[in-house]
């Protein structure tokens, strides 16, 4: 049987290496130090790298490193701290790898690492806030991986971990942080299994909490949610999500005596997400809001970046608030009853990421069979790492534009044409099946301008049909009736229709000068 690699991966400082030794003796493997073997192949210190050739020819001796390891067997690999930050890294050493990521506090690392100067990156004036900065970026990179601590430990006590895992032993089930700033404060994203019977305890609590739910979500995990003072169920479905749904909320909510100190918990897909967070924003002015997303599309788009509303007759979203929640808790295990349809509507917003920015996440949607509900697609990936990948790319662009004023409108792609689907089709399409729709006729429409290869549409429709998804607009709905919905998208802007459009994978931009003939064009072309 071919014995499969035991990847260690971390910050610099949380014992990789030696961890590595011991792991290997343990399992009769062979150790393999990244940083060591570089130095072996190039001659040179890593200090002298970086400093004769820059940190660019670091990485990739990395990347040649990751690609020969990745056709090994039997090795413990200890990596740099970085190298498995970098996707195509990743992706290649988990081909034969199961990988553990170890941690440790800021404080600790510097102990460990105090007088080591073969450390380039903590060359500076403050160390200590350097290492909290680059533990800061990585996050998201390492929370893909099952998190080992080692503050406090001995490097005994970590391996005998590891084994437990290795072996099958009963471990405990591993959560992970992503953390979001924003102007008034910042929350964490919180990816794992059998998070809702924690809410109060995650999500940090302290008053009373009342839940929002609907009539799907509610019997199957609102009992999961202990110590709430009061579930409140609406109707389930996109038709509810109308301000007379939010009146009624109110009502409830005056009903059951929440006050400005309790906190509303949104428990459900992304219509409910969009209705509780509107009622939290507005309600007695405002109170603090809770996201626990059950859907896949809510769990990696909808549920972060604190954008909530209602739709009227004339369109999505055109009322509403921005209203940042204190906690997501996205709990892996609710999405194992979804059905098919709703988890394929949940995978076309991981789709769209991985185009916006996130070419080794696209890559993993081109293999496999992803028709089925999960978990059976993910026999070779890990769920909680998909939608940690995916969520990292919502999580990075809402950071750097909170309120919509710029960047984060790349996360519309597929959204003007997908809007106008769903409003022409009365909400019979979902939404993840309009978007679906929207990114192919973006393909189509960018392809038309000349900006991108005319191959990026056929790329984008064969990892649609991988999922399940539609890749042709019913031929019942008129391109002119689409094209004249498009003008009640609440994204257009001096009068003129803007369009994400691509020119590859990972480089998207805005057009807000799209001729109408273009437009008609796209949506001929792409009737079933």
């Amino acid at each position: 049987m071919k014995k499969q690699n035991i990847v260690l991966t971390g910050f610099m400082g949380t014992g990789k290496s030696t961890v590595g030794r011991l792991l290997a003796e343990r399992l009769g493997y062979d150790f393999v130090d990244t940083d060591e073997l570089i130095v072996e192949r190039d001659g040179r210190s890593i200090a002298d790298i970086f400093r004769e050739s820059g940190e660019l020819a670091f990485r990739q001796w990395e990347a040649r490193v990751a690609q020969e390891l990745s056709h090994a067997v039997g090795l413990v690999i200890a990596t740099g701290g970085r190298m498995m930050v970098d996707e195509a890294n990743a992706w290649a050493l988990q081909k034969n790898g199961r990988v553990f990521c170890l941690t440790a506090d800021p404080h600790t690392i510097l102990a460990r690492l105090d007088g080591d100067e073969r450390r380039p990156l903590l060359n500076v004036s403050d160390p200590e806030a350097q290492i909290r900065l680059l533990l800061a970026a990585r996050t998201a990179a390492y929370g893909r991986f099952p998190q080992i601590a080692t503050d406090g430990r001995t490097p005994e006590q970590v391996t005998d971990e590891i084994m437990m895992f290795i072996q099958g032993g009963e471990a405990a089930v591993k959560t992970t942080r992503l953390p979001v700033t924003h102007p008034t404060g910042r929350y964490d994203i919180i990816v794992g299994e059998n998070l809702l019977n924690q809410v109060r305890e995650l999500a940090q609590i302290a008053g009373e909490f009342v839940v929002i739910t609907d009539d799907r979500v509610g019997p199957l995990y609102a009992h999961r949610c202990a110590g709430a003072t009061a579930v409140i169920t609406v109707p389930s479905g996109e038709q509810y999500k109308t301000l007379d749904t939010v009146r009624t909320l109110y009502n409830e909510l005056l009903q059951v005596g929440l006050d400005r100190q309790g906190t509303i918990v949104a428990l459900g897909g992304g219509v409910v997400g969009d209705m509780a967070g509107f009622a939290a924003a507005s309600f007695l002015r405002g109170v603090d809001f809770v996201q626990c997303p059950t859907t896949l599309l809510s769990m990696v788009d909808a549920s972060v970046g604190g954008k909530t509303g209602v739709d009227l007759p004339q369109g999505k979203n055109l009322v509403g608030a921005f209203k940042q929640p204190t906690a997501v808790l996205a709990d892996i295990s609710t999405l194992y009853t979804l059905d098919p349809a709703e988890f394929a509507s949940g995978m076309a917003e991981v789709v769209k990421h991985g185009l916006i920015a996130s070419p080794a996440l696209l890559k993993i949607l081109e293999t496999g069979d992803w028709r089925l509900a999960a978990p059976t697609p993910f026999a070779s990936v890990n769920l909680q790492s998909l939608v940690l990948q995916a969520v990292q790319v919502k999580r990075d662009v809402v950071e750097e534009d909170p309120f919509e004023q710029g960047r984060r409108a790349l996360l519309n792609l597929g959204h003007t044409f997908g809007h106008a689907i769903e409003q022409v089709s009365g909400y019979a399409v979902r939404h993840g099946e309009g978007v679906a729709l929207g990114l192919v006729a973006a393909a189509n429409l960018s392809a038309r301008l000349e900006y991108c290869d005319p191959a990026l549409q056929s790329r984008i429709e064969g990892i649609l049909q991988r999922i399940g998804l539609p890749i042709r607009i019913p031929a019942e709905f008129a391109p002119e009736a689409l094209y004249q919905a498009m003008w009640h998208d609440k994204k257009k802007a001096a009068g003129k229709l803007r369009f994400i459009l691509l020119r590859d994978v990972a480089d998207v931009f805005i057009d807000g000068d799209v001729a109408e003939t273009a437009i008609l064009a796209t949506l001929h072309a792409l009737k079933a």
